[in-house]
């Protein structure tokens, strides 16, 4: 099925996939402005789609402070261009690679841009820190070739070994850039989308986005509202008591203290601990809402704002031990070398 998206599907969009960044994603600052552009984009569902159409992975990827100085200028149009021209083929269908306010709206702006239908799902159905950490990688849809773009006409195309080389050298070529970049990447057949994708992320992201509207039209609890539209269970109430940060490696580390428990992230949140112990990890999601129902990112976390920590569990593509073995690394480093628990 296929369906036309306009103005405030967008905003919906927007507010619901900023709550399901589980604290990334990029920016609403960035994002709201890249909706009102976009007269009209057509979405479609995974299962409507040819087996042997193209399909293309589209991300922005970069420092999210340099994101939200610059704003958005179409750096996926070129990024796209050069990936057709690389892989000698015309894109079909455009896939998001993650969810996030930002990672989703681009997308859409370069499918209603090119003329291109974007696709109801995305790799991870949240946002993640790393290439490597999506159901495209763990289903072995080669990450090469890698075409990255800026807005003043520098464009690269990279062709690593794998995601993890990906990773390293696009951020190389992105500080080159001034920051931040469009990409381009994991060229695969409508058959392998539709084993691989995670689907109705846009959908749902939208369903969270209305609910959190009409919650507020209707002076009910937005709070409330979010955890009927996504089965999330609240983890903790109040105001955030602490936060401390470091930049390393490109990446945001922190930790975030609320009431009785503490979230370590990576850019997004990966774990939440209680009394020493953990009750939340990934690919499990924790989100922020403030109490007002305001979705946030871990950048928008400040001290002495009231929020809400809500869990929403990880689609169940994730419930497997190759799921979360793609994250193990990001929570030994935080201190957790265990197997996943499930909330």
């Amino acid at each position: 099925m296929k369906r036309k998206l306009h103005r405030q599907e967008m905003i919906d969009i927007v507010k619901g996939a900023t709550f399901l960044g589980a604290g990334g994603g990029g920016s609403q600052k960035v994002a709201l402005p890249i909706a009102e552009q976009i007269r009209e984009v057509t979405l479609i569902k995974p299962e409507d789609i040819s087996d042997s159409s193209n399909v293309a992975v589209m991300l922005a990827m970069g420092s999210p402070v340099v994101s939200i100085r610059m704003g958005y200028r179409g750096e996926l149009i070129p990024a796209l261009e050069r990936f057709e021209k690389a892989v000698g083929k015309r894109i079909d269908y455009i896939v998001p690679l993650e969810t996030g306010s930002a990672n989703i709206l681009k997308p859409l702006h370069a499918g209603a841009v090119k003329g291109l239908p974007v696709v109801d799902g995305d790799g991870a159905g949240r946002a993640v820190p790393e290439l490597q950490e999506t159901m495209f990688c763990l289903h072995g849809i080669p990450i090469a070739p890698l075409s990255a773009a800026d807005s003043e006409g520098n464009s690269a195309v990279l062709y690593p070994v794998d995601a993890y080389m990906a990773e390293r050298l696009g951020r190389a070529v992105i500080t080159v850039f001034g920051g931040i970049a469009g990409v381009v990447c994991q060229l695969m057949t409508g058959k392998q989308l539709k084993e691989a994708v995670i689907p109705d992320t846009l959908s749902i992201a939208e369903r969270v986005g209305k609910a959190i509207r009409e919650a507020k039209e209707c002076m009910r609890d937005p709070v409330e509202a979010v955890i009927e539209a996504t089965g999330g269970t609240i983890l903790a109430k109040g105001k955030v008591a602490k936060k401390t940060e470091e930049v390393k490696a490109g990446f945001d580390y922190g930790r975030v203290f609320l009431e009785d428990i503490i979230v370590d992230y990576k850019n997004e949140n990966m774990i939440a601990w209680r009394g020493g112990k953990p009750i939340v990890m990934v690919p499990d999601l924790i989100c922020w809402l403030t109490t007002d129902g305001e979705p946030l990112t871990n950048a928008d976390i400040k001290e002495g704002l009231e929020v809400v920590a809500i869990a929403k569990r990880a689609h169940e593509k994730w419930k497997t031990p190759q799921g979360f073995k793609l994250f193990a690394h990001i929570l030994e480093s935080i201190g957790y070398k265990g197997e996943y628990i499930s909330f």
